[in-house]
C-alpha cells in the first residue's frame, strides 16, 4: 500500500491543520473511495474523473466536504497508478490525503483507505464518514447534519431519504407484487461510524457488502438514518450527468 504526502492547497493559509487528539474528543474523518471504473455511466474513463460544471466530479465532492469545519482531514483512496491528484489542487480547508491502495471493490478499498487512515494518525475511536465519489452534489449542510445526528450516537448512521415512488417486485419481466413502502429508504453517503467498528465489521462481512451500513448490519448493529437531499444522489448513468450538471448550474 502507497502513501502519498498529503496533497497542498494553493497557500499554507488555506489549510486547516489537522486538530490535536484527545480521548475524550474523537475526531472526525472523510473517506472518499475513488477507484472505481465507472462501468455503467458511459464515460470514457472513471467517472470520477468526468468533468461537471468546468472540473471534475470528485473535485465538487472534496469541495463539500472539505468546508465542514469539524472534519479533521479526508482521505481519498485511489486505484495503484493513479496520476489524477499529482497535478491536482485541492479545495481549501481540511487536508486531503492521498493513498493509492484502492481494492477490486469498494468494500475493500474502504477497508484499505481505514489503514490508510490509522497511519495518518486517526485513531480506532474516531469517527469516519464514507462518501461516494460520485455524489458529487453533497452539501457541507447534509455532512453538518449527520455528524449532529450521530455523533452522540452509539452506532452512527447514514444518510437516507424515504423511497417517494410505487416499489414493484419483479418476476419474469411483469409485476408481480406492490411492495409497502412505508418502511423502505434509499441509502446515500456519506455513513459514519467509528473507524474501529467499521473496520472489524467489513472484514467480517466480507466484499459482498455494498455500503458500510450493511457491514454493521452484519454486525447485529441498527445504523440511525437521517433524512439526506434529494440532490445527493450517485451519478450512475449517462443520463445522470446531465442532471448533475443542471443542478451545479443553478446553484451558481
Amino acid at each position: 500500500m502507497t502513501q502519498t504526502p498529503p496533497i497542498s492547497p494553493l497557500s499554507p493559509a488555506d489549510a486547516r491543520p489537522v486538530p490535536s487528539h484527545s480521548a475524550a474528543e474523537p475526531r472526525l474523518w472523510g473517506l472518499v473511495p475513488c477507484a472505481g471504473t465507472g462501468s455503467r455511466s458511459g464515460a470514457a474513463g472513471p467517472k470520477q474523473y468526468a468533468v461537471l460544471g468546468g472540473r471534475a466530479m470528485v473535485l465538487h465532492t472534496l469541495q463539500a466536504l472539505a468546508a465542514v469545519e469539524r472534519l479533521a482531514g479526508i482521505q481519498v483512496v485511489v486505484s495503484a497508478g493513479d496520476t489524477f491528484f499529482e497535478s491536482t489542487v485541492p479545495p481549501r480547508g481540511a487536508p486531503v490525503f492521498v493513498a493509492a491502495c484502492g481494492g477490486s471493490t469498494r468494500a475493500g478499498s474502504v477497508l484499505n483507505g481505514l489503514s490508510a487512515l490509522l497511519e495518518q494518525g486517526a485513531q480506532a475511536q474516531d469517527w469516519v464518514l464514507v462518501h461516494d465519489a460520485a455524489r458529487c452534489l453533497l452539501t457541507a449542510a447534509d455532512v453538518d447534519r449527520l455528524i449532529d445526528a450521530c455523533q452522540h450516537d452509539a452506532v452512527g448512521g447514514l444518510l437516507a431519504l424515504k423511497l417517494p415512488d410505487t416499489l414493484k417486485q419483479e418476476h419474469g419481466g411483469r409485476v408481480a407484487a406492490t411492495v409497502d413502502r412505508s418502511d423502505k429508504w434509499l441509502a446515500q453517503t456519506p455513513q459514519m461510524f467509528r473507524i474501529g467498528a467499521l473496520q472489524a465489521a467489513l472484514r467480517a462481512a466480507g466484499d459482498a457488502v455494498t455500503d458500510e451500513a450493511s457491514a454493521l448490519e452484519f454486525m447485529g448493529q441498527s445504523p440511525k438514518l437521517v433524512e439526506g437531499s434529494a440532490q445527493n444522489f450517485k451519478v450512475t448513468y449517462p443520463q445522470d450527468f446531465a442532471l448533475a450538471a443542471a443542478v451545479l448550474a443553478a446553484r451558481v
